[in-house]
């Protein structure tokens, strides 16, 4: 391989082959050792093949499932107030210094089996900087504002985190008690949620964080144990004062990850509650379906977002270009 680039690229003149010949070998090497190793972790077993990034759910089941039992679901008679959040964030533009996004966040209710209304908080416009941001219900300081600042994508979701904690906070603290259940992991490294949210204050209130996306939905052998069941059913993966399950609302719904907190030791109650107090659609709740298009952005408000600081602020607009594009060229397959 080396040879054939030294031909195509003429560098034997400025660099020395001898030492990247050494490196070759070394990465060879490396890979010779593990061969072994992989070939145990890998011979004939079952695999999902990535598919773009995109999220998979196996049809089949993985081998060596257990002989556990997931446990029925049962519907319960109380009539609870589902309260489901979803938050949006897209980045608007970028100064020498800073960012700019918009957020938009949304609480949809839910009782007796029906969506009973919502609201919508938002569109916020937030500027991130060294300087902190701007906009946001609490300050960004320390290590979320410099990766904030170092990646669009890891800061939309800490800007998305922040507005949702407060909404969170608002929800579980009405008295009477609520269902409070909000999109996503509560256990997610990025999504560093206080100990207030998870300590019962008296109040009643319960904490669900249902997941679409994580890696214990598609890998775990309870998935396929859940999967089976012949109705709304669920399987304990992690006894904790964060209790993590994988559980489905139907009986030809998909399996979801959830993590419960505020319980007080009633997992099958607050799951029976989650049941008869909302609508699903594949195991989905309704709820939370329609939070998320009532947070995501359309391209004309995106644009009409962009017209609205260019206007407030006497923007001046730069000329860009792609970046990605340019620098890669057209012969590369990812765009």
């Amino acid at each position: 391989m080396l040879r054939n680039m030294n031909t195509q690229l003429k560098v034997a003149t400025v660099v020395n082959m001898e030492s990247l010949s050494l490196l070759a070998g070394e990465f060879r090497e490396q890979f010779e050792s593990s061969v072994e190793v992989i070939q145990e972790r890998l011979g004939g077993r079952r695999f999902v093949f990535n598919n773009d990034g995109k999220d998979s759910y196996p049809f089949e089941e993985w081998e060596g499932c257990s002989e556990e039992q997931a446990l029925p679901i049962a519907p319960s008679a109380e009539t609870v107030t589902i309260a489901s959040t979803d938050s949006s964030c897209i980045l608007l533009g970028e100064t020498s210094d800073g960012a700019v996004y918009a957020v938009r966040a949304a609480v949809c209710f839910a009782a007796q089996g029906s969506v009973q209304g919502y609201f919508r908080v938002g569109p916020i416009v937030v500027h991130v900087s060294p300087k902190g941001a701007v906009g946001l219900p609490s300050k960004l300081e320390g290590y979320e504002l410099r990766v904030a600042l170092s990646d669009h994508l890891i800061a939309e979701r800490i800007i998305r985190n922040t507005v949702e904690k407060r909404i969170l906070a608002s929800l579980l603290s009405f008295a009477g008690g609520m269902l409070v259940m909000a999109d996503g992991s509560l256990k997610h490294p990025l999504d560093s949620y206080p100990d207030s949210l998870f300590r019962d204050d008296g109040s009643g209130s319960s904490l669900v964080g249902f997941s679409k996306s994580s890696a214990m939905i598609s890998s775990n052998r309870l998935s396929a144990i859940v999967s089976r069941a012949r109705g709304p059913a669920y399987a304990t993966v992690e006894d904790a004062p964060v209790h993590t399950l994988l559980a489905k609302f139907s009986r030809d719904g998909l399996v979801f990850r959830l993590d419960l907190a505020r319980c007080q030791g009633r997992v099958p109650e607050t799951l029976g509650c989650v049941l008869s107090n909302d609508m699903f659609s594949a195991g989905y709740p309704e709820s939370l379906r329609v939070a998320h298009h009532l947070s995501v952005f359309s391209r004309s408000e995106d644009m009409a977002l962009k017209a609205y600081i260019t206007n407030r602020y006497s923007l001046k607009q730069l000329r860009a270009f792609g970046l990605r594009r340019i620098a890669l060229g057209g012969l590369s397959n990812s765009g």
